[in-house]
């Protein structure tokens, strides 16, 4: 570096440094990709018992080879790009239903092609969109692995007047090429945890440069919008919007789905503890707090929801050896899965588990109280929007970090309660399970919250919708 900062013949290669290190990331991805396709087919193969739960791999998708879609729009108009939504996974999915809902009510002549990477993303937007998709309003494929081969083909087949990102994907040659083609391209929703900051540190070069490609960036909270400005994005791009999550509606066929369940389930006089989104290493933790509560509250039962369907079978099967503790419950515990639940209606159960995706709200709405996976185990945690819009109180362990700000807020507000240890998480929930009081004022507290904070779906609208009324402007110009 010394040697760089004293030469003035090599500065013209400081100025490649970004190309070469997304040449170089390039490389490396171009490597990894017979790997990324073996872990695709062995992570499907350990899910193959929830096949109705997830997509076919459609493994040339991942390659940027599909087949042009063809939009059906208004005969009087013009032929339209269309406008790219990328959502990861479900999460991220669920969470952008209500800004893909307004933008073809509001945009109607603009075809909308959304993206996941993951077959349960896919299935639920398929399922989700399905009259859309029919009608030629919406197109589905999976986006494409980040090669400059791949994503060339897969923006030159759809040719896309403007990209929508949601949470922080930040792909160096999606953002490069599209760059190029002078594709506008937005960053929804966007979050930057310590963590992440950290790892993308680390690429510092090819991510600065990455970062200043995007046209704008809708921040979370000033805490996001912190660590990506000092990642290298350009402060005048940054908005601070807030989260699209708080802008949650809850239907009543989802809140009638949870009271159904429950009295398909004879739970209706019955405390439901649930836990949702766990991962590996806390259903062991969460089923020893439940042993210890059941001893003194004979009538409590759990929803334990693993996060990933290829967990589904191994928690069901940990589930079904407790209790440990056999002098304190004679019998072992009575789980089921909830896919037995289709067969036949089922009474005196202890544990149902949640093998299915797309049912959290339908779950949620059958508990009673909360423990938010993810959190006892470094992994980040979840969104806990979703229960604080039913007014259910919420615990949590301290790995929380995926939603620092929002946990910073509902601490204040005294919205949830986390806990450092599972001591800790046995004395909250005896006390939230006992004191219908206290349960009750900590969810009508989160309840609140979310009406007060809602309103970053009209923000983020206004700000890349100018991006479509130019290109409106513009395809008018060239019909003249």
């Amino acid at each position: 570096m010394i040697f760089y900062k004293k030469s003035f013949t090599l500065t013209p290669l400081i100025s490649l440094t970004p190309l070469i290190q997304r040449l170089l990331y390039s490389l490396l991805y171009y490597c990894l990709t017979p790997l990324l396709f073996l872990r695709l087919l062995l992570k499907h193969q350990k899910s193959n018992a929830y096949k109705g739960e997830r997509q076919p791999l459609r493994l040339l998708e991942r390659l940027g080879v599909f087949t042009k879609p063809t939009f059906n729009l208004p005969a009087d108009e013009s032929p339209r790009s269309p406008v790219v939504i990328h959502t990861v996974s479900v999460g991220e999915f669920l969470a952008t239903v209500p800004l893909i809902r307004q933008l073809l009510q509001e945009f109607p002549h603009y075809p909308l092609v959304i993206t996941c990477t993951t077959t349960t993303g896919s299935a639920r937007i398929i399922k989700t969109f399905a009259q859309q998709i029919k009608q030629g309003k919406v197109f589905h494929v999976y986006l494409p692995y980040d090669l400059p081969g791949s994503m060339s083909r897969f923006l030159k087949k759809l040719q896309p007047c403007l990209v929508l990102i949601m949470e922080t994907e930040i792909w160096p040659n999606l953002l490069h090429i599209t760059h190029q083609r002078h594709i506008p391209v937005w960053l929804l929703n966007a979050r930057m945890s310590a963590r992440s900051a950290k790892g993308y540190a680390r690429f510092s070069t090819v991510t600065k440069s990455s970062l200043q490609k995007l046209t704008g960036i809708a921040v979370q909270d000033s805490l996001d919008a912190g660590r990506l400005i000092k990642l290298g994005a350009d402060e005048k791009t940054l908005h601070i919007t807030g989260s699209i999550k708080f802008d949650i509606r809850i239907s009543n066929a989802e809140i009638e789905a949870g009271a159904a369940l429950r009295r398909q389930l004879n739970w209706q006089k019955n405390k439901v503890l649930i836990a949702a989104s766990t991962h590996q290493g806390e259903d062991e933790i969460i089923l020893d707090v439940f042993q210890k509560l059941k001893s003194q509250h004979p009538d409590l039962v759990m929803l334990v929801v693993p996060r990933h369907p290829e967990r589904f079978q191994s928690v069901y099967q940990l589930c079904s050896a407790y209790p440990k503790v056999k002098q304190q419950y004679k019998h072992q515990y009575k789980v089921m899965k909830r896919s037995q639940l289709n067969k036949e209606q089922q009474q005196d159960v202890d544990i149902l588990v949640g093998d299915s995706m797309g049912e959290m709200m339908t779950y949620f709405a059958c508990s009673d109280v909360v423990f938010m996976g993810g959190t006892m185990v470094a992994t980040g945690g979840h969104n806990i929007i979703e229960p604080a819009a039913l007014g259910l109180p919420i615990v949590y362990g301290p790995h929380i970090f995926n939603f620092y700000a929002i946990n910073e807020l509902f601490q204040q507000y005294q919205a949830s309660q986390q806990v450092l240890d599972s001591n800790e998480l046995t004395k909250i929930l005896h006390t939230l399970i006992s004191d219908e009081k206290t349960a009750r004022e900590m969810g009508a507290r989160a309840q609140q919250l979310i009406a007060q904070n809602s309103g970053a779906l009209n923000k983020m609208i206004q700000l890349f919708s100018s991006c479509l009324n130019q290109n409106q402007s513009n395809q008018r110009g060239q019909s003249k």
